[in-house]
């Protein structure tokens, strides 16, 4: 399962946000930030991160469909194994 250009973007969009929420925790960590803040700003970096496997997961469901049946087949086994190790 391959990436379109712009599936690709928007995956790295999503990535580099979620870079620069973490960038921002990290500099909080150099301020002694309260913990509160911290962990607020922790979870909206997860939140991120979350949202780029989303839209990974997407074009993927979507190149399955556009898939032969052997390879939906295939395909949708692998999403399934993906999907039931994400914690």
């Amino acid at each position: 399962m391959q990436l379109s250009a712009a599936d690709k973007m928007t995956v790295s969009t999503r990535l580099n946000e979620a870079k620069q929420s973490l960038d921002e925790v990290i500099s909080l960590l150099d301020t002694d930030a309260d913990a509160s803040v911290l962990i607020s700003k922790l979870n909206e970096s997860s939140r991120r991160l979350d949202r780029a496997s989303f839209a990974l997961m997407v074009s993927s469901l979507q190149g399955t469909a556009e898939a032969s049946e052997p390879e939906r087949v295939e395909n949708i086994k692998h999403l399934e194994q993906l999907f039931l190790h994400i914690e």
